[in-house]
């Protein structure tokens, strides 16, 4: 789960506040709501921001913050995308900084600032660079701290402290080196009273507040019935997100929900913002592919696979490993058992151990039914 700038500005003031950072309010509210339905319209605008807006550093930060999304997307598979986030976020953090530095008292200024670093430090820490993500973390979680000290009542602020709270809270093992570098215990309670606060008070953190309640809720409290409902929610008000609804088919699929979770996986299949995904897109077949056994479906699975067995790249042995399950196991279930035997066997153990595991058992249990 991941903070885009987007979700996370404060509306100067009050609703009736003109601008933000010297860029009028309905044009930050459009990058809102087409970057969280990821329409192709969003980088245009980002980019006319910046040209029209020279002095602010608004449009800058929403371009690093997009980058930042499409690294996700593509698990830090595609360098380039890697390469443009971390140039953007340098300059985005460097205006950011220069217009906090002319403008001290400014505490909207301040928290850009802050939110500019922890975008920062979320990609070092996603890509284990643990010393970089720590002073990025400390430098934007201390601006944030200082701007709630003054201004208790700036509820956008208490977003990323929430996050902060709960997943230090109940570390993640991915997460530990970082919550022995901060030095930071967590605190669950108070950390879903800021993520609450900052979705039913806060103005533009209100739907990153969902995401990151999903998170918590699903992933460190395993409760997946409020996880579900708070996911549906969001989608309900942003329904061409592919993130949120490759989640959605997911927690489906993960609670057995087995023909809900097919067809949500078939929905992302169709639309073009499948494109958003990179490398997840396809995972989204495999998981289909296999579900398509489960509900009776072979020759559907077998399209699947072979699709797989033909994109994924040869160096993504754990992917294609997997890919070459589903082939061989649609094959098993439309009873051509020799091309089947011979296509488990192409499972290799150095290229994925759980898929050769299950790859030996299917086929010990063959032997068993043929003797």
């Amino acid at each position: 789960m991941l903070i885009l700038f987007w979700g996370a500005i404060y509306l100067i003031g009050s609703l009736c506040a003109e601008d933000f950072l010297g860029v009028p309010l309905e044009v930050v509210e459009e990058v809102m709501d087409l970057g969280y339905n990821l329409d192709p319209r969003t980088p245009n605008l980002i980019e006319q921001i910046i040209v029209d807006y020279p002095e602010s550093p608004l449009g800058l930060c929403l371009k690093a913050a997009r980058l930042f999304r499409l690294d996700d997307y593509a698990e830090g598979s595609d360098t380039e995308i890697s390469e443009q986030f971390q140039e953007a976020s340098d300059l985005a953090i460097e205006a950011a900084k220069n217009y906090y530095n002319r403008n001290p008292q400014d505490h909207e200024a301040r928290y850009a600032l802050g939110m500019c670093e922890l975008n920062l430090a979320r990609y070092y820490i996603d890509h284990r660079r643990w010393f970089s993500g720590f002073f990025r973390a400390t430098s934007g979680l201390g601006h944030l701290k200082a701007i709630l000290k003054e201004h208790p009542d700036f509820h956008d602020a208490k977003m990323p402290l929430g996050v902060a709270n709960c997943f230090l809270d109940k570390t993640p093992s991915y997460l530990k080196p970082l919550a022995a570098l901060l030095r930071f215990s967590g605190d669950m309670e108070l950390g879903l009273q800021q993520l609450k606060e900052s979705e039913t008070k806060g103005f533009l953190t209100r739907y990153e507040s969902l995401y990151y309640q999903i998170s918590v809720q699903w992933v460190l409290l395993g409760d997946q019935e409020a996880a579900r409902e708070i996911l549906d929610r969001f989608i309900e008000r942003f329904p061409r997100n592919v993130d949120a609804l490759s989640m959605r088919a997911d927690l489906d699929r993960k609670t057995e929900r087995f023909e809900e979770a097919f067809e949500g996986y078939q929905y992302i299949l169709s639309i073009p913002e499948i494109n958003y995904m990179g490398e997840m897109r396809d995972w989204v077949i495999l998981h289909s592919g296999n579900l398509a056994i489960q509900l009776e479906k072979p020759e559907l699975a077998l399209e699947k696979g072979s699709v797989l067995l033909e994109t994924v790249e040869p160096s993504d042995t754990e992917l294609r490993a997997w890919a070459q399950m589903l082939y061989a196991n649609a094959l098993l279930h439309l009873g051509r058992r020799g091309e089947a035997r011979v296509e488990f066997a192409k499972v290799k153990r150095r290229d994925n151990s759980k898929a050769f595991k299950a790859s030996e058992r299917i086929l010990y249990e063959m032997d068993r039914d043929e003797e």
